[in-house]
């Protein structure tokens, strides 16, 4: 029992290393905690020019996490407590300083052969070399190896000697390999005038150009940190005035703009100034600038003096600037609007009362001519209300037609019945003029547009038949009443009841000048099968008319109405041969049936007989072959059926044929005797009686 508790305790001491503590990561490292602290620096202290020797100084001071262990050592995983106390010491699980005393010179004896393999830089693709070393270790404090609030590590100084190449830029490389060094900060700082150009890095680099600072650590790959640095060069800078014109307005602002560039890290500074004949009357430092003259006592026909500067971190400048002359007169101009209906003569519009009354049907011509006194083109342009896009832009000289419709207030299909009975204002828009001329001096003008009552009535009927709104399923049927109901109609501004209605069928008037409330519903007797021309007329208050016509077809009434329209017939009436007889039949009911010609027991096959329509009869035609058997009036009868009606009617048909007799042998004789006589007058006629007489 003893010996198994004993062996339970050796395994629980031999895990406890390895069992992470609390809020760690998964090397044990709580994740609050920065295992890594210090900084790094490398100064050059000589003029980088083309093949000279350089010196400069390697600063280093890290302090390492007791987390952490030492490449030194195998296991850095352990940690540097438990990697000193088991492979140097006695692996009692405490740091004595003795242990302490055999890792110092790891610290001290840190190989600096050259400044790539000690985690510093290279100059031009060479590493330096150092001239003078001094590293003071910091190693752990004493105490059990599961302490974890302590660190290590180290500080050291290096000066350093290199070489630059034949090329103009210089190259600094700096290794990301993964070690302890480069997990700190690294400060470079240049001698003046040289400043940091380029890398392709850069997100990870900060500060000024002559003195900026590398985070390796934020690398995440194994790559060099290439910088490319120079000597300074002057900034530059791009400014302008808002707008190419020649001269600027007196008593409107005008905008200057300018952006300084420089190096990547290189902070520019921007200085505006303003003046007048000398004298400084604005100074600002902003990207961007705006100047009233008239506020800075500039008059019309003075020069505004521009002067932007842009400086950089060495407190090398550029500059640009600009002389402009102010104007401080307005243009002028002049417009004219013209109504120009669809019917009738065009006709203009007096505007000095500012309105501006046009048609809702009318094209608006609107013409307008502006001039300044510096000679140049002036901008003329007129927006609008009506539409959020609705602008129109010339120069000097504006020619434009439009449309002003009455808007969506008016009465429409968009409102309900009630609501679009009732009468509505009129509708109104703004039109906007702004006249600029080349300064940027603008003037302005508003005119309210009334569009007038200018379309009538929208007319809507609804046609029902027995209560149903005939449709291609439902027509009109001949012999049944019409309905007609107006109730969709409207006028856009008049209320319904102010309006007046005509109605004509057929070129006849059926009512005229009537009210709507007398006519908003009316009847229409039955009308026969075909084609039937409605007009329906409207007038609203002011005398706007509107006017719609349409053909109505009515279909024939349910049923058959059988017809004999024609008899023909082909061959000799005489008993003993056979005639073809042909009956063309008519029928003007709105439904089908099947029929077929008799004589006698003689009949044909049944035929189809379409319905009628509104357009006319449906027609068939049907042949009977008939052997003439007696003579005397051929009887005829056509037989027809429906089994829809479930009926069945046989019409005797008066043919007007008579059938002749046989021919006997007396016709024969007679018939030969005839013809014999006929030859013998022909003789006679031909040679002569002398002939006949010899």
């Amino acid at each position: 029992m003893n010996r198994t508790i004993l062996a339970i305790l050796l395994t629980a001491v031999l895990l406890t290393p390895m069992i992470p503590v609390a809020n760690a990561d998964a090397h044990g490292i709580p994740s609050d905690l920065d295992p890594y602290d210090g900084f790094a620096t490398l100064e050059i202290h000589d003029s980088l020019v083309v093949n000279s020797n350089i010196t400069a100084t390697w600063t280093l001071n890290i302090s390492i996490s007791d987390y952490l262990g030492t490449g030194y050592l195998v296991h850095p995983g352990l940690g540097i407590r438990k990697q000193i106390d088991m492979y140097l010491g006695d692996g009692d699980d405490f740091l004595n300083q003795s242990e302490i005393d055999l890792f110092t010179p790891y610290l001290e004896n840190r190989a600096w052969n050259d400044s790539e393999r000690a985690g510093c830089c290279m100059l031009d693709h060479e590493p330096f070399s150092p001239t003078n070393t001094t590293i003071i270790p910091n190693p752990p404090e004493p105490g059990p190896v599961t302490m974890r609030n302590g660190s290590w590590g180290w500080t050291e100084i290096v000066e350093l000697a290199g070489q630059t190449d034949g090329r103009s830029t210089r190259l600094i490389d700096l290794p990301r390999t993964g070690a302890e060094v480069e997990e700190v900060p690294l400060t470079i700082i240049l001698p003046n005038p040289f400043e940091y150009r380029y890398s392709a890095m850069e997100e990870v680099i900060e500060g000024s150009p002559s003195e900026f600072t590398v985070n390796r650590s934020a690398v995440p790959v194994a790559s060099d940190i290439r910088i490319s640095v120079g000597k300074n060069n002057q900034p530059n800078i791009a400014a302008q005035r808002i707008g190419d014109s020649s001269s600027i307005p007196l008593e409107t602002a005008t905008t200057y703009e300018a952006t300084c560039t420089d190096s990547h890290l290189d902070d520019t500074n921007i200085k505006w100034e303003f003046s007048n004949n000398g004298t400084t009357v604005l100074i600002s430092d902003e990207s961007w600038v705006s100047i009233v003259p008239s506020e800075y006592n500039y008059s019309h026909g003075e020069v505004l003096s521009v002067n932007v500067y842009c400086l950089d971190s060495f407190g090398w400048s550029v500059d640009w600037y600009e002389n402009v002359v102010i104007d401080g007169i307005s243009p002028t101009w002049e417009a004219s609007f013209t109504a120009n209906p669809d019917v009738g003569e065009a006709t203009a519009i007096d505007i000095s009362d500012g309105i501006i009354e046009v048609g809702s049907e009318d094209v608006l011509d609107i013409n307008i001519v502006a001039s300044d006194d510096s000679g140049l083109d002036t901008t003329i342009e007129i927006t609008s209300n009506r539409s959020s896009e609705w602008r129109h832009v010339d120069w000097s000289e504006m020619t434009a037609q439009a449309r002003f419709p009455q808007g969506e207030k008016v009465n429409g299909l968009h409102l309900d019945i009630e609501h679009r009975h009732e009468a509505k204002p009129a509708t109104t828009y703004s039109l906007n003029l702004k006249v600029t001329d080349d300064a940027g001096n603008s003037v302005f003008h508003e005119w309210t547009i009334l569009v007038l009552d200018g379309a009538g009535p929208t007319i809507l009927p609804d046609i029902y038949t027995n209560g149903t709104l005939i449709s291609a399923e439902h027509p009109v049927r001949a012999g049944v009443p019409i309905l007609v109901n107006l109730s969709n109609s409207y006028d856009d501004l008049d209320g319904i009841h102010d309006t007046k209605w005509t109605f004509i069928l057929n070129e006849e008037t059926m009512f005229e000048n009537l009210s709507f409330a007398a006519i908003s519903t009316f009847n229409i007797e039955p009308l026969e099968a075909g084609s039937h021309w409605f007009i329906i007329m409207a007038w609203d208050s002011k005398g706007n008319m509107d006017t719609l016509s349409f053909s109505l077809a009515v279909q024939p009434a349910p049923g058959v109405d059988i017809r004999i329209a024609n008899v023909s017939h082909y061959g000799t009436a005489i008993v003993g041969e056979t005639m073809q007889v042909h009956v063309t039949i008519q029928n003007f009911g709105g439904n089908t049936a099947t029929g077929r010609l008799c004589s006698g027991d003689v009949c044909s096959s049944h035929a189809n007989i379409p319905w009628a329509t509104s357009v006319g009869p449906g027609v068939v035609g049907v042949t009977l072959d008939i052997p003439l058997e007696r003579a005397g009036q051929l009887p005829l009868r056509f037989e027809w059926g429906s089994s829809l009606l479930n009926e069945e009617v046989t019409i005797t048909i008066d043919s007007e044929i008579t059938v002749n007799p046989d021919s006997g042998p007396l016709q024969v004789v007679l018939g030969v005797f005839l013809v014999l006589a006929g030859l013998a007058i022909g003789a006679r006629m031909l040679w002569g009686t002398e002939r006949f007489d010899d």
